[in-house]
């Protein structure tokens, strides 16, 4: 083969990978992945704000306009249902029991009812950090009215 023949060849080669190159460099994604706090996201409708690597608490309705309670624990990438209470659970403690009432509980996640009204889950100790997490709201669903605290026991 003629040595000018070849160098158009490689040169073509090398243009050619070039342009793909910088194609794959300055591409834009068709879509964009975003991680937030779940109080920012308008995508995650979770409760709490706080302790998000390690547990969730959402509050949903049903085909019927029953709410219940989902809390989840989270390891890694896998979130584990620890439990759901039911409206009938729900309606089984009342709006303000005269005292504070345990509805469900599964391993370092509870989910009490307040003889405020308001429902409670307490969370740990966290295994990152060692705190328990508190989270009080009213409303099921959830209002915007949220408490949240965190504490290390002991300090």
């Amino acid at each position: 083969m003629n040595k000018t023949l070849l160098r158009f060849v490689m040169l073509l080669v090398l243009s050619g990978l070039l342009i793909v190159g910088a194609a794959a460099l300055f591409a834009v994604p068709a879509e964009s992945v975003n991680a937030c706090n779940p109080c920012d996201c308008p995508d995650d409708d979770r409760v709490n704000c706080q302790g998000i690597e390690e547990y969730a608490v959402y509050t949903r309705l049903t085909e019927r306009g029953n709410c219940y309670i989902d809390a989840y624990l989270i390891t890694g990438n896998e979130f584990r249902r620890a439990f759901r209470a039911s409206a009938t659970e729900i309606n089984a403690v009342g709006d303000s029991p005269a005292e504070n009432t345990v509805i469900e509980s599964y391993y370092e996640i509870t989910l009490y009812r307040l003889t405020s009204g308001e429902f409670q889950v307490n969370y740990g100790p966290s295994h990152q950090d060692g705190k328990i997490y508190e989270l009080r709201w009213t409303g099921c669903p959830a209002t915007a009215d949220r408490y949240e605290n965190s504490f290390v026991p002991g300090e």
